[in-house]
């Protein structure tokens, strides 16, 4: 028999309050993108509609629409880098704007933004296609030169579509942009994440060839680069910074196994700075060189190592486990490497990141509560940890009082992580 459900007993205002205090920066976000996609649509349209009449005579809404779409392409792909500039966005969440805007949902924003270019690049390719078939029925090439097009033959669809700079490249964009999008679905990405992580990386050809793509300015002059050069600049720095941290020395201090299959890393590396709350990408160049994968920060920055749990649950972090652990044994099972058996590092970490719950310090809160599901339950093992650290050593703090909440589907998963709690508070297991 089904329990009936409870009854909401807030008003509407209340409600929309509530609302606004979770996703209230989203929408607010997500309304400016939406304007700002209107406007430079809008302001494409009305030049071709209302200011360079006879193209449009010509050419009709096919070069209003291809037009219109290049604008948005042009903005959405100014957009799309800066939600993946992991160190920019951790650098902005630091500032007044981390109370504003939210940057965890930077990978949600993404998405959008990338299924916002695929509709425009649609709409783009399509609107050209009716182009080229209006270009091709002119009778009198000299009509073309109000297109930027000097020539004494009238070109042909295919010609258009497959042997001009702005067809040819076009093509390859299109492309690049069917095996990045392929690749990141959900169902290839998970269990191919190479196949996935080496696709999107055709970003930088579908970045280049578009700065080309406009090159022949036989509507208007080439602008995509203009767009495109500061988020470049700053994703070429993002990188660079990124290489470099991950080159620096990483220490297994200690591989702890514990129950539910869970594996504990507690790791060293020079000037690695971190609050409570916030996370790090982690790579064993000795299972796969290009995979990165994101992992809470489960120690304390009052503790002089850097800690993870990982749930083994995939193909990666089996392939962790069977390397760290082979005996399939619990407790400490690795201490002090420094090199993989092949002579690559053992670890190499990029980070610490930006996360919500690092805010808890920050807010100047007396009494906090903590929520965790599953293996979220991991940024609270860090914060409770110093706040018990803060509370022993003296540093001030404003938390005196912290309610933490744990639910899980797993009753197993209680026992890993009843050890961090026991090393926590000094109690026994049990």
């Amino acid at each position: 028999m089904e329990e009936p459900k409870s009854k909401d007993n807030r008003t509407w205002g209340e409600k929309i309050g509530d609302y606004f205090v979770n996703d209230g920066p989203k929408l607010v976000v997500i309304i400016l993108w939406f304007l700002a996609n209107v406007a430079v649509v809008a302001e494409r349209w009305y030049q071709y509609t209302q200011v360079r009449v006879p193209v449009y005579n010509l050419l009709g809404y096919g070069v209003v629409i291809a037009r219109a779409a290049a604008a948005g392409i042009k903005l959405n792909c100014a957009l799309i880098l800066i939600t993946v500039l992991r160190n920019f966005l951790s650098f902005l969440r630091g500032t007044f704007l981390g109370s504003i805007l939210p940057f965890d949902k930077n990978i949600v924003f993404h998405r959008y933004i990338a299924w916002t270019i695929c509709g425009y690049a649609w709409a783009h390719g399509c609107a050209h296609m009716f182009n080229y078939k209006n270009i091709a029925a002119v009778q009198d090439p000299t009509q073309l030169t109000i297109l930027g097009m000097n020539t004494t033959v009238v070109p042909t669809s295919a010609q258009l579509a497959y042997t001009t700079l702005p067809g040819a490249t076009g093509h390859i964009v299109t492309l690049c942009m069917v095996l990045m999008y392929s690749s990141a679905i959900k169902y290839i990405r998970s269990p191919m994440f190479n196949v996935f992580w080496f696709t999107h990386h055709l970003f930088i050809v579908f970045f280049v060839v578009l700065c080309f793509h406009g090159a022949a300015g036989l509507l208007e002059p080439p602008t995509f680069y203009i767009w495109a050069a500061a988020p470049i600049l700053l994703y070429t720095i993002e990188r660079t910074l990124r290489i470099v941290r991950g080159k620096q020395e990483t220490v297994l201090q200690l591989a702890v196994a514990h129950p539910s299959k869970v594996i504990e890393l507690r790791m060293k590396k020079a000037s690695f700075k971190y609050k409570s709350g916030q996370y790090l990408f982690l790579n064993c160049p000795f299972i796969a060189k290009q995979e990165w994968h994101p992992f809470t920060i489960t120690s304390a920055p009052e503790e002089d190592f850097v800690s993870v749990h990982i749930r083994i649950v995939g193909d990666w972090t089996g392939d962790l486990w069977t390397f760290i652990n082979p005996d399939k044994k619990l407790g400490v099972v690795q201490e002090n490497l420094l090199s993989a058996p092949d002579g690559s590092a053992i670890f190499r970490i990029d980070g610490p990141f930006g996360a919500a719950s690092e805010e808890v310090f920050t807010g100047g809160f007396k009494t906090v509560m903590l929520c965790g599901g599953g293996i979220g339950v991991t940024p609270f093992g860090s914060i409770l940890k110093s706040i018990r650290l803060k509370l022993e050593t003296g540093i001030q703090t404003s938390i005196s009082k912290a309610y933490f909440y744990w639910i899980s589907r797993d009753k197993n998963a209680f026992e890993w992580f009843n050890e961090v709690l026991a090393g926590i508070f000094n109690l026994n297991s049990s």
